[in-house]
């Protein structure tokens, strides 16, 4: 008797931490797709700013035009440079104290940007009327220090 309810309470915690990691797991698969479209977007002309510009909150729906666009785009070579082979490498999930999740995730892409500079690409998402929409975009350039010779081993 022990064993059968034992094994009633485990199959239905495994039933609803599966059915609780699907709808994180469709979250995650949206938000990749969006952001994929707009590193593609801003990094290599490569995705017109109508198919992005519906993925924008309605907040930066407002303010990032097609010409703002433009001009994100030819900031980030100009300050930059040309980012090449731009991977998502980390999913940050921002916590409050006081309110746990709140419902901001933060994609990062990496990108070689010259011999001694990557490019970190942040697309941040927001849920608007429960789907998780663009509301910001962060590229910044990281200064590689060049490597110093490994010292030869004296004996």
């Amino acid at each position: 008797m022990m064993k059968k309810l034992l094994s009633a309470v485990l199959l239905s915690l495994a039933l609803s931490a599966s059915c609780l990691a699907a709808g994180a797991s469709e979250r995650f698969a949206a938000e990749e797709k969006a952001a994929d479209a707009m590193v593609a977007a801003i990094t290599g002309n490569t995705v017109a700013y109508e198919q992005v510009s519906k993925s924008f909150n309605s907040e930066l729906g407002k303010t990032m035009t097609e010409a703002n666009f433009t001009k994100l785009r030819n900031d980030i070579k100009k300050n930059i440079g040309t980012v090449r082979n731009p991977d998502f490498v980390l999913l940050n999930k921002q916590y409050s104290l006081k309110q746990g999740y709140n419902g901001i995730d933060e994609l990062v892409y990496m990108g070689s940007a010259g011999k001694d500079r990557v490019a970190r690409i942040a697309i941040i998402f927001a849920l608007e009327k429960g789907a998780p929409k663009i509301s910001g975009i962060v590229a910044t350039p990281v200064d590689l220090a060049p490597q110093a010779p490994a010292p030869a081993d004296k004996k």
